[in-house]
């Protein structure tokens, strides 16, 4: 019989991820803003690690509540946790492992950080972790395709938004909401680099908000403002590390999740709502978005090249919805 945790046992979980996120938030933006740091004992770290013990306690208490009705203690892990286990695993060696690399290295604050090995090591045993809510969803037959109410759907939601989170803070160096590039006034080739970097900055953003949203896409229906939360948190999350000194760039972010939202509401079929929020919303987002590098910055890309990321961007999505809902395999064919 599977071993599934309940709705309130997974929001739990996810709060104690979003304690993580909260301590990773501030320790990036202590990395960028105050280079002086010399030990790896900060407050920053302190929140940081504090919630991975939470998180792990929580998975300890989940799997202690149901030991004494199984007959060993594998089988008292919850299903959709067992990867979590590994990763919570992985996450306290990565942190010693951190601490011996600080140690001998010193403190990074710049991409170094985002790049380090341990720091990698750590992301990946979040993302194991974090998905538990996720994969428990997932499996559960009762989890209908057409998801109707936002309160039910927030546990894998805050799930795939974690990781789109922790995707994005690692890619900050391509943040496509601060894509401050398009300031730099495009003269020709000496100024390619710059331009270059910006146009992958919108490329690298898109391809992690509507992968993410393809995900979900995938097994269900979400409910009308899942998307509104996910890209918006993730562009709340963003201007955190600037300390909310451009907190405009999560309007562009808002706009791209209720597009998404009306596209999935409003298409007949979750094929159709998947392909045309794919394309509408990086439309639109990154549209609201050059507009407030304009009056924020000015934009100094000739118009082949705003224009053009925007369009590519579009088409980026488009090729995420492909591949997560191919056209059909012709009947009779295996």
């Amino acid at each position: 019989m599977p071993n599934r945790t309940t709705w309130g046992e997974d929001l739990i979980f996810m709060l104690g991820a979003l304690w993580i996120l909260i301590g990773l938030g501030l320790d990036g933006w202590a990395h960028a803003n105050q280079p002086e740091l010399e030990s790896f004992f900060t407050p920053w770290h302190g929140v940081f690690y504090s919630g991975f013990i939470a998180s792990a306690a929580w998975v300890a208490f989940l799997i202690m509540r149901r030991r004494p009705h199984t007959t060993s203690f594998l089988e008292a892990v919850p299903d959709a946790y067992r990867l979590s286990l590994v990763g919570l695993g992985i996450f306290a060696v990565g942190g010693v492992g951190d601490g011996f690399w600080h140690t001998i290295f010193g403190i990074e604050t710049s991409i170094d950080a985002l790049l380090s090995p341990t720091h990698l090591v750590m992301l990946f045993a979040m993302l194991l972790a974090a998905t538990a809510p996720l994969r428990n969803s997932w499996h559960d037959p009762s989890s209908s395709f057409t998801q109707t109410n936002l309160k039910a759907f927030l546990p894998p939601l805050m799930s795939v938004t974690f990781v789109a989170v922790a995707v994005s803070f690692f890619h900050w160096y391509t943040n496509g909401f601060d894509n401050w590039w398009v300031s730099i006034e495009y003269l020709g080739p000496d100024q390619d680099y710059a331009a270059a970097r910006g146009v992958l900055a919108t490329l690298t953003t898109t391809v992690i908000l509507i992968g993410s949203a393809m995900v979900l896409l995938r097994r269900w229906r979400p409910p009308m403002g899942s998307f509104v939360l996910m890209f918006g948190f993730v562009g709340f999350f963003m201007a955190l590390l600037d300390a909310f000194g451009q907190a405009w760039q999560i309007m562009p972010a808002v706009v791209g999740g209720l597009v998404m939202d009306l596209a999935v509401a409003r298409s007949a079929t979750p094929t159709r709502g998947a392909r045309v929020g794919a394309v509408l919303s990086p439309l639109f987002m990154w549209s609201v978005a050059t507009i407030a590098f304009h009056i924020a910055w000015g934009v100094g890309w000739t118009p082949e090249l705003w224009v053009g990321q925007i369009v590519m961007a579009s088409l980026a999505g488009l090729g995420l919805s492909l591949i997560a809902f191919p056209p059909e395999v012709p009947a009779g064919l295996t």
